[in-house]
């Protein structure tokens, strides 16, 4: 259809204008019908593309949570932080745009196909000269594709590594908080956003390099047939009409052309895109499901014959371990940390499989079942207790959905769970948040035991799942076990005593070897190895130096800034040039396109002169051309048309060099402008409370930092340029236009009512659709992030298939909503070409009564012609890049409100440095409640009225049962909380006036789920210590008992860990943060179940040397360990958020309450037999 557009043109110039030899109304009508079927065809193109882009990447989508779900799919830690969500949104999004352009670049190359069979019918030597461009622009495509693609695929790979950065901040956020580091990790980002910011200016020279010349080319052509056209025209040899339409050919090749020119990067991006998606949903399977069933009911034996597994060649974990565990046996495994007991536990649900060896269960090997089969029959509790976003209730029957509500409350009863689950503000509908943040470990423990529980299962694998439990509450848990200990066969990973009374036997390992097997009294009898786990006293290890005189020490020196000790990064190619410390403090008010760009005018100014002079460019070839025409018009001299010709060529080739310093200054721009948004955003998101963290899954934040962040980053690298191109164009053609014929201007712009409405319904609509679909996307990429988290959890409960369902529905809504966006730019759009189009008939039918009756030449008829040709090129381009623009102001939107969030702990306007700290602690009635999306009053208060004072020095256990409060005693100390009510004071002074980084320097936080950052062991030993040497790095590993398994590691304290440290042991993660925190010398230590998954031996060693750093230093220890807390110097009991007693051990004892009911249960069921005769006094 739009090539009808130029040959009715033509009959009209010289049939009816030229000759009058036909009537004008048939042909404008003729115009105006095919300008409607025009609109309606390329409506349903543009529908039907943006249709199949939704669908493909819905599909995409929904490929990568299959390629996650598969049982050898990847997992995260596999493929390294933010690999997976970078897929899932910056390379999705690639393809989504380029899937979207297909149907627009077939119709373009029809277009162009059908315009050149048209030319060559008009003339066959000006089409021959046309044709010669194709093969150079063949040329420069395939210069330019391996180069790009090269660089494109390395610009995204470094953009996964940057939102991979940004994933780990995320996960341990709560650890870069403990320590202060906060800028240290804003500038780990920006590190990683410099190496970004040097790929994508690669990409950005090439596309300077290559995208001018494949536009210069049509222009070319089109000097060389002014000057053959026009020779032509002058000798009669072709009429002004068919030189007119073969110039308006042109004018519309060059839209297409454009398009086709500037799709080349988007082009490469895709294709690096598609191998990225591909690498992970068509990887090859790793193992096959096997095809026997487990027969028949009641509890299996398991056999583990001659096993031997490793995790990489030269790590062994599992070495010839025979075991066999009878029908309904409980079999007890111990050892120390990472001698393979967590590894043991997940071979029997084909977690992992053996290199050698087999696994049995009821007399079949695992890998000879189905895995729906073996799964069904087994319920596993993992050391690490996930919980997923959703209800309690959800949670409980993630493995049996069908389950009625009775059985669910009896399974939370045998987990002793039942009674915190009814105080809940909406008991078993209570939200849990992701990861179950809003619980307690000990709360989050008994709902993933009662998840078990409610599946009756043959075959029950516990790996220390009662670490983070009181006594009295572990004692029932263990109660219930034992009365169905019949009805299922169980094996327990078991690192306390307590746990111990469940086994009928006890296995020892002993780096992954089965030391021996037999009772407790049996192993107590001939096991060294047992009674030195069991029987251990708390004693100095060897080499302990004597105990420091003096009050305690204080922190090592530190720089200022934390960001000033942070690892220098390595020279990148290019400098961003841009102040990070400033961006960092630039905080509060509005953010906008405004603040954005502040900082930047200059550069932005002179790429908009060079896009102004680009412009101007393409204007004057047009005028150049219409010289030409009024020259051979006229019967000027020949050296007339040569000059314009001349002058036709000069033009093009400035706009070529033109166009090259615009990409580039404009790229370097953009690329400057958005490496500042990045940092300017992960300095806000390390600003932000934790209480940010709890309410916002991790997937959102990511979302924002990565989708976001690419929509204005696709905007600013690929659109912002042609958009202003395009509308400086269409605002000079209205000039040239009025120069020209300022009543031909006039019946133009008739049509702009009709536009002006139009625009203002599509803005309004379009943009309410584009935020739903934002809104979604963040929805659908937090269930992602979530799943690929918990995959090994909702494979264990063989939920992948409901997992699935409930991600396709979620991403469906996306899909939906991206329709509902497109379908209103599909009715825009080809509304405005529509528009040209009786525009161009309009102006035919006016200004051929005037070029009759004289009025006006017709050679300012075909300039005008060709200028409004000119004027809606611009319009397809816009076009194509509004999608882009929308999607980059709604992000826009998204990434004002998150800059706009306040902290929940501010900085004070005038903190106070902070020196050296005693460590005298003050709770000033305190109260607090944890705030709920739901409103302040959704939640119960976590503590109330709480008042105490600890002297600088003093040891101070606090205990009680879970959910009391114990940890958010310890966050509001550490100022990861403010108080709702009351003040936390330290020296004397009310921490909210301290300089916050500063004074977590100086505390010593360990929690009961250590984070260990990816990177060497050295480093998440030193984390809080850039500067320690290597000795001291040694000396305080041999101190904590972490050096004899960290020099195990293939390659000792440079061993790669992976993010999180999901490689090693709790156990042994809790070591390294032991030992990092020992490194570190803190004022003030807090210890939340610090040694909670280790075993006796190992803690009776670590407790020792704790001892020795706690001297003279202010502690505060959680534990559930009352043989702990009776070492302490002081024990407060904390109920219901209340401090119900205070004072030492015998003082509570003789007291009789709360504290000494907890005593008779510990003492009735012992956990780890320290002895209480090693309590310094």
């Amino acid at each position: 259809m739009s090539v009808a557009v130029p040959l009715i043109t033509q009959i009209v110039l010289d049939d009816v204008v030229v000759e009058g030899e036909r009537p004008l109304l048939p042909w404008i009508t003729l115009l105006s019908a095919v300008a409607a079927a025009r609109y309606a065809l390329t409506f349903l193109r543009r529908f039907q593309a943006s249709r199949l882009a939704a669908d493909v990447q819905h599909d995409l989508r929904v490929a990568l949570f299959r390629a996650v779900s598969r049982p050898d799919g990847p997992r995260p830690e596999e493929l390294g932080p933010g690999q997976l969500m970078s897929r899932a949104t910056v390379d999705l999004n690639g393809i989504h745009s380029l899937v979207a352009m297909l149907p627009a670049l077939v119709s373009h190359i029809t277009t162009v196909i059908g315009v050149l069979t048209v030319m060559a019918v008009l003339s066959l030597p000006l089409t021959s000269v046309s044709l010669l461009m194709v093969p150079v622009l063949w040329t420069l495509a395939g210069r330019s594709h391996p180069r790009l693609l090269a660089a494109t695929w390395q610009a995204q790979n470094e953009a996964a590594v940057a939102a991979g950065v940004v994933q780990s901040s995320v996960a341990g956020v709560q650890l870069v908080k403990a320590t202060g580091r906060e800028e240290r990790e804003t500038a780990r980002y920006a590190h990683a956003a410099r190496r970004l910011y040097a790929a994508r200016m690669r990409v950005t020279r090439l596309v300077a390099r290559y995208q001018p010349p494949l536009q210069a080319v049509p222009a070319l052509a089109q000097v060389a047939v002014l000057a053959l056209g026009g020779w032509a025209v002058t000798g009669g040899r072709l009429s002004l009409g068919t030189f007119v339409a073969f110039s308006m050919y042109l004018i519309q090749l060059e839209g297409p052309l454009g398009i086709l020119a500037g799709l080349a990067n988007a082009v490469q991006q895709a294709t690096a895109a598609v191998a990225r998606v591909l690498e992970l949903t068509d990887a090859p399977p790793r193992g096959t499901d096997g095809a026997a069933r487990l027969p028949g009911d009641g509890p299996l034996a398991v056999e583990f014959d001659h096993v031997r597994f490793r995790y990489t060649p030269d790590r062994p974990v599992l070495e010839d371990l025979s075991l066999r565990i009878d029908p309904g046996e409980t079999i007890a495994v111990v050892g120390g940390p990472g001698s393979g007991k967590s590894t043991l536990a997940l071979l029997p649900a084909r977690f992992h499989e053996a290199q050698t060896g087999a696994v049995r269960i009821g007399g079949t090997d695992v890998r000879e079942l189905r895995l729906e089969s073996l799964r069904a029959s087994l319920a596993l509790v993992p050391e690490e207790s996930l919980l997923f976003a959703g209800s309690v209730r959800d949670n409980i029957a993630l493995g049996r959905p069908d389950a009625d509500d009775e059985e669910i409350r009896e399974a939370a009863r045998l987990a002793q769970a039942d009674g915190f689950v009814s105080a809940l503000p909406n008991g078993y509908l209570t939200e849990v948040g992701e990861r179950g943040r809003t619980l307690s470990g000990g709360q989050r423990q008994r709902l993933a035991l009662a998840r078990a529980l409610l599946l009756r299962p043959r075959l029950l694998i516990l790996d220390d799942a009662t670490s983070a439990v009181d006594p009295a509450v572990e004692a029932a848990i263990h109660e219930g076990l034992r009365t169905h200990a019949g009805r299922r066969t169980t094996l327990v990973v078991a690192r306390r005593r307590s746990t111990l009374a469940l086994a009928d036997r006890i296995a020892v390992l002993d780096r992954g070897r089965l030391a021996d097997l037999g009772t407790h009294e049996e192993l107590h009898a001939r096991c060294a190895l047992y009674r030195a786990h069991f029987d251990a006293v708390p004693a100095e290890p060897s080499g302990t130096p004597p105990p420091p005189a003096g009050p305690a020490p204080g922190p090592h020196p530190r720089s200022a800034s934390a960001s000033a000790s942070a690892p220098r990064p390595p020279a990148v190619d290019e400098d961003p040039a841009v102040d990070e410390d400033a961006l960092a403090r630039d905080v509060g008010g509005a953010f906008g396109l405004r603040r954005l760009t502040r900082g930047f005018r200059l550069p932005l100014a002179a790429g908009l002169a060079l896009v102004l002079a680009d412009v101007l460019c393409g204007l004057a070839q047009p005028y150049a051309v219409r010289w030409g025409i009024e020259s051979i018009t006229d019967g000027a001299a020949p050296t007339a048309l040569s000059a314009a010709c001349a002058a036709a060529l000069a033009v093009t080739l400035l706009r070529w060099l033109v166009q090259h310093g615009s990409l580039r200054v404009t790229g370097r721009t953009g690329e400057r402008l958005l490496y500042a948004l990045r940092v300017r955003m992960a300095a806000q998101l390390h600003r932000l409370g934790l209480d940010h963290y709890e309410r916002e899954a991790d997937g959102r934040t990511l979302t924002r930092m990565t989708t976001d962040v690419d929509a204005v980053s696709g905007f600013v690298q690929t659109g912002l340029t042609g958009f202003l191109a395009g509308l400086l164009t269409m605002g000079g053609v209205l000039v040239l236009l009025l120069v020209a014929n300022p009543v031909l201007l006039l019946a133009a712009l008739l049509l702009l009512p009709a536009l002006y409405l139009a625009t203002t319904v599509f803005r309004r609509r379009s943009l309410a659709a584009y935020r739903l679909a934002r809104e979604r996307t963040a929805t659908v990429n937090a269930a992602l992030q979530e799943g690929a988290q918990g995959m090994p959890v909702i494979q264990a409960f063989r939920q992948e298939g409901a997992f699935l369902r409930r991600f396709t529905a979620q991403s469906d809504a996306v899909r939906r909503a991206r329709i509902r966006s497109q379908y209103l730019m599909a009715l825009y759009f080809p509304f405005i070409e529509c528009l040209a189009a009786v525009c161009t008939a309009g102006l035919l039918a006016f200004g051929a009564r005037h070029v009759r009756d004289g009025s006006m030449s017709a050679a300012t008829l075909v300039a005008y012609l060709l200028y409004l040709e000119l004027f809606f090129v611009p319009v397809q381009q816009i076009s194509q890049l509004f999608d882009t623009f929308q999607q980059a102001r709604v992000s826009l939107d998204r990434i004002d409100e998150l800059l706009r969030l306040p902290t929940g702990t501010p900085q004070a306007a005038h903190p106070r440095p902070v020196g050296p700290l005693r460590g005298e602690i003050v709770l000033d009635d305190v109260h607090f409640r944890y705030a709920d999306t739901a409103g302040p009053a959704a939640r119960p208060a976590a503590l109330t009225g709480v008042s105490v004072r600890i002297p600088a020095g003093q040891r101070v256990a606090v205990v009680g049962e879970t959910g009391s409060g114990k940890s958010t005693l310890l966050k509001l100390v550490a100022r990861f909380y403010d108080p709702t009510a009351g003040a936390v004071l330290v020296d004397g002074q009310d921490i909210r006036e301290l300089a916050l980084s500063a004074y977590r320097q100086r505390l010593g936080l360990i929690p009961q789920e250590p984070y260990l950052f990816a990177g060497t062991v050295r480093d998440a030993l030193a984390y809080g210590r850039d500067d320690a040497t290597d000795d001291e790095i040694e000396t305080a590993a041999r101190l904590t008992g972490a050096h004899s398994f960290i020099t195990a590691l293939p390659d000792g304290y440079r061993h790669r860990l992976t993010e999180g440290g999901g490689d090693l042991s709790v156990g042994q993660r809790q070591l390294i943060a032991l030992t990092r925190t020992r490194l570190a010398a803190p004022a003030v230590l807090l210890l939340d179940e610090a040694t909670s998954a280790l075993d006796p031996a190992t803690e009776a060693m670590v407790d020792a040397a704790t001892d020795r750093l706690a001297a003279r230093r202010t502690t505060l220890v959680i534990t559930h360990r009352l043989a702990l807390a009776a070492r302490a110097d002081r024990v407060l009991v904390l109920r219901h958020g209340c401090v119900c007693e205070d004072g030492t051990h015998d003082e509570l004892l003789a007291l009789g309450g709360h504290y000494a009911a907890l005593w008779r249960a510990h003492e009735a069921h012992p956990r780890t037999e320290l002895q209480t005769q090693g309590r310094p006094q």
